[in-house]
Order: C-alpha cells, then sequence, then structure tokens
C-alpha cells in the first residue's frame, strides 16, 4: 500500500513537472509583444478589477438613482460608441502601444475626480473617461490575435486571463476589507479604493511604455493605416472582403446588448435586494475570480482543439443557471455558489463575467477577433466599439427605468432569454475560425 501511494505521488509529480515546462516553454516562444501586454494589461486589470463592482455602488452612494445610473451608463456607451470609431483608424495609422497608453492616462484622470467627487453627476466625466474613451482590454486581446498563431490563439487568450486571475484572486476579498475598514457600502468607504487603483495604473502605464515595443495591428505593418484615405473611406473599404463581418455585428449587439441590461445592476441586486455583506460580496467576486483563473488555460487549450464554437456552447450554460440561481437565492450565502462558481456576470476580466459560465467568453472572442485578417484589425476594433456602444446604451437605459419600476427580476432574466433565443442561433450559421482560418 505505501509502494503503491509512493508511486502514485512520484506519478503526480512527474505529471505537474510536465505541465510546469510546458508552460514555460509555451511562455517563452511567445512574441514579446504579448508578453508585454500579458503582463502590463494583467496589473491595469487588476487596477479595473478593485473598483469594478464598487463604481455603481459608489454612484448610488453619491446620490444617483435607478434612471440616473442607467443613465450613466448610457453615457459611457454612447461616448466608446463615439470614440472608437477614430480610434480604431488611429490604431492601424499609428500603433496599439500608443493608444494603449493614451487609454491608462485617462484612467488616472478618471480615478482623480472619483476620489475628489462629492455628488453623483461629479462622476459624469469619470463615466466618459474610464475604460470607455478608450478601451485597453480588447487592445490587448488584438494584440494576442495579431501575433500568435491560429492554434495557439485561445490558449494565449486563457493564458491572459490566467494570468490576469492570479493577480485578481484576493483582489475582491482585499477591496471588501478596505470598504469594511473604512465605513462599509458608502461613499466613504469605497472613496480608498481609488487611490489604490490609480497608483497600480501608474504602474501599469511604466511597465507598457519600456516593455512594449512597436505594435502595429498588422504584423508585417505594410497596409496599417492608410493614410492618403478618408476615415469613411477607410471604414468603407473594411466591408468589401469578409463574408460573415455583418453576421457579427448582428451577434454582437444582440450579446452586448443582453449583457448590458444587467450588468450594472447586478451588484445591486445582490447588495440591496439579496443582503449581501462585504464579505459574502468579496468571497462571492473572489470565488469566481479563482474558477475563471483554474479553467481559462484549459478551456482555452479545448477550444484550440475541437473548436471554438463548441466549446462555447459548452460552458454558457453554467452562465444561465448561475442567474436563476442568483435570482432565487434563499438567503445570502448562496449568492457565492450562483455568482462565484457557476457565474452570474460578476469577476472575470474586463467585466466579462467569472465563474464557470464566465470561461465561455474566452473561445467567443477569439472567433471574433480572427474574423477579421490582421490588417483590418484596428477598424474591427472601432466597429466593434461602435456596436458595443450602440447596444449598451438603450440596454442602461431600459434597465434603468424597469429597476425603478421594480421589475428587478426582470432586469436580470432578459438576457439570458436572449442570449440563449437569440445570440446561439445566431453564431450557429457563422462558421468556426479553428477551421475557416487554418
Amino acid at each position: 500500500m505505501q509502494a503503491q501511494t509512493c508511486a502514485l505521488i512520484e506519478f503526480n509529480r512527474q505529471v505537474y513537472n510536465q505541465l510546469f515546462e510546458d508552460s514555460r516553454r509555451f511562455f517563452r516562444e511567445l512574441d514579446r509583444r504579448v508578453k508585454a501586454a500579458l503582463v502590463s494589461i494583467g496589473i491595469y486589470n487588476w487596477a479595473q478589477q478593485l473598483t469594478y463592482q464598487y463604481n455603481i455602488l459608489y454612484a448610488n452612494s453619491l446620490g444617483a438613482n435607478g434612471v440616473q445610473i442607467g443613465l450613466l451608463n448610457g453615457l459611457s456607451a454612447i461616448v466608446a460608441s463615439i470614440s472608437s470609431v477614430p480610434i480604431g483608424h488611429a490604431v492601424e495609422k499609428y500603433t496599439i502601444k500608443k493608444t494603449m497608453l493614451l487609454g491608462i492616462t485617462l484612467d488616472i484622470i478618471s480615478v482623480t475626480i472619483c476620489i475628489l467627487a462629492g455628488n453623483w453627476w461629479i462622476l459624469i466625466p469619470v463615466f466618459i473617461l474610464h475604460g470607455k474613451l478608450v478601451r485597453v482590454i480588447p487592445l490587448a486581446d488584438v494584440t494576442f490575435t495579431t501575433f500568435t498563431e491560429p492554434h495557439r490563439r485561445s490558449t494565449v487568450m486563457g493564458l491572459s486571463r490566467l494570468v490576469w486571475g492570479i493577480l485578481n484572486v484576493f483582489t475582491p476579498i482585499a477591496a471588501a476589507i478596505i470598504v469594511a475598514y473604512f465605513g462599509g457600502i458608502n461613499a466613504q468607504g469605497i472613496r480608498p479604493l481609488y487611490y489604490v487603483e490609480g497608483a497600480l495604473y501608474a504602474v501599469a502605464f511604466f511597465v507598457l511604455a519600456k516593455g512594449m515595443g512597436t505594435t502595429r495591428s498588422d504584423s508585417n505593418g505594410e497596409k496599417s493605416g492608410s493614410r492618403g484615405t478618408s476615415l469613411i473611406q477607410h471604414y468603407r473599404e473594411f466591408f468589401k472582403d469578409g463574408k460573415y463581418l455583418k453576421r457579427w455585428i448582428a451577434i454582437r449587439i444582440v450579446r452586448d446588448f443582453a449583457v448590458g441590461l444587467s450588468v450594472a445592476f447586478i451588484p445591486l441586486w445582490m447588495v440591496n435586494v439579496k443582503g449581501a455583506t462585504p464579505y459574502i460580496f468579496g468571497t462571492a467576486i473572489t470565488l469566481s475570480v479563482i474558477v475563471f483563473f483554474f479553467l481559462s488555460i484549459p478551456v482555452g487549450r479545448l477550444a484550440d482543439k475541437i473548436g471554438r464554437k463548441k466549446t462555447f456552447y459548452l460552458f454558457t450554460p453554467f452562465y444561465y443557471l448561475g442567474t436563476i440561481l442568483l435570482i432565487n437565492a434563499p438567503s445570502p450565502e448562496y449568492l457565492i455558489i450562483a455568482a462565484g462558481l457557476l457565474g452570474a456576470g460578476i469577476g472575470g476580466v474586463g467585466g466579462t463575467g467569472g465563474g464557470i459560465g464566465g470561461v465561455a467568453f474566452t473561445p467567443f472572442i477569439t472567433m471574433f477577433w480572427e474574423t477579421a485578417p490582421p490588417e483590418k484589425r484596428g477598424r474591427w476594433f472601432g466597429i466593434e466599439g461602435l456596436i458595443t456602444g450602440l447596444s449598451t446604451l438603450p440596454a442602461s437605459i431600459i434597465a434603468g427605468i424597469l429597476w425603478e419600476q421594480g421589475l428587478m427580476t426582470e432586469v436580470l432574466l432578459i438576457p439570458i432569454l436572449l442570449q440563449a433565443l437569440v445570440v446561439i442561433p445566431m453564431l450557429s450559421t457563422v462558421p468556426d475560425t479553428l477551421v475557416s482560418k487554418q
């Protein structure tokens, strides 16, 4: 019996050593621009996750009601829509690096405003600048997709979520401790988080500026920018090729509208409706990040083997189950299972949602970016931001009105129906990029 136990231990040691060596080799072979983006945006995301689930609660504590919160989110959606098209053009004309540095600078400015805010309307420029005027994390995904081989792309997407997840594991609990220490879920308790967020943004800026070389949207830098072409002509040329680009736009509009309905109100539901304490709220987010962290690379590898769509179909239902349990949770403790384990729109990376359901976003976003050719991904980024903003604007306003009318359950339930009955059937009509791009 002892010999069998020792043999099992030795076998496990060999397996983990091999896994570690494979991971080291995989990371070593990555393009240096991919490595720089992984580290710098990991720090950036770490800062963002510290306050992500508290931004709406902060606005609410400063006097914003449901309709005003919806309007704030709608305003940020408008800005994201208007800015994405010229930003996408700039990515191809200049570099991804410069665009990302601009975005981090604007985030530092917005955090400073949060620190000084004494009323909810002072946060208006924050909802304009903070991660909306220049969306940094999608630009990192463009970098990963452009400078990685097709058979590794989803794995690299998963690796990025793993690296970022490691940094984020203890962030929600740390945020909860800070909030509880300084007075609870109110303006006084939440405000100190923004001091830490600003410091982390400064570190991310320095790492990105030092570690990332020239990174145009295409791998050769030959077609970037079309310098003699007007903005309208530049985007008109984009649709000349690409059979499924317009269909993907429709898929993203419906999906982003669905996400936009509930994302701002899930924290309010957990705290104000279900009675989550700072520690339950923080534990749920932490668990969602840990689950997301452990599944990111396996799910990425699975998507690189069996296809993006099959992997997305496999994990998306967990998000539905998590949301249903979130709605029907008999006590606050069940929120940890609903939002933390299964995934119900909190945690994750960049607001994509964590838990088991959240990892479905990895193959989905890989397939989305792969749809456009490398030399056009700057414009694809611009269009993605435009459709996301146009989808989020009405979603935020509608959700705010429904919330104030007491239709809180519907705000959480409608997104499930839209994704299950519209997004998945539409997705079945486009080819899997793992097959079509190789």
